[in-house]
């Protein structure tokens, strides 16, 4: 009986301290300021941690590969065609997308090509930015960061949260802005 009674006397306890009113913190310009810069640190943290993560894998499996500025990986197989693309060109790809780890997530086989104006959205920006240097036949294989693919929270579907793509695209169509 007695440890029903501590029981009761405790739970009223808890109630009573958590129903007082607490004077609320008021966020100031200086916190949002501070929060940001420290938010800024993070993500530069994060970028730098995947490059090297991209950087170990590029030379685990002995590839030969070029970085963009942006921090796409990616090392292109030439064809004969020599048309550039450009931004507002249709382009229409085939493709296999995967984790650093081999995992499966994605390919054309399963979901269909990939067909999308140059420049428009609609496709992860590393995928676009690669697009931008191939010509139609073209292979290449691109390794994108998650700042260029799904970023934070991947796709909530098979790419999880800073997933780096494996990506290997075939440009089989190409229509140049009109």
């Amino acid at each position: 009986m007695r440890e029903k009674n501590i029981l009761y006397i405790l739970l009223c306890l808890l109630c009573f301290l958590s129903c007082q009113n607490k004077p609320k913190k008021v966020i100031t310009a200086e916190d949002i300021r501070k929060y940001e810069e420290r938010n800024i640190e993070i993500n530069k943290e994060i970028v730098k941690l995947k490059q090297d993560t991209i950087q170990q894998y590029i030379k685990d499996h002995n590839l030969s590969m070029e970085k963009s500025g942006s921090g796409l990986w990616y090392s292109i197989k030439r064809s004969n065609d020599t048309t550039t693309i450009k931004t507002g060109d249709l382009v229409k790809i085939a493709y296999t997308v995967t984790l650093l780890n081999g995992k499966f997530c994605y390919s054309s086989d399963s979901t269909g090509q990939k067909e999308f104006k140059v420049g428009q959205g609609g496709v992860e920006s590393g995928l676009e930015e690669a697009i931008l240097l191939m010509h139609k036949g073209d292979t290449a294989n691109l390794i994108i960061p998650p700042h260029l693919a799904y970023g934070l929270i991947g796709d909530q579907n098979k790419i999880p949260v800073l997933a780096i793509l494996n990506y290997k695209v075939i440009v089989t169509n190409h229509l140049p802005k009109k």
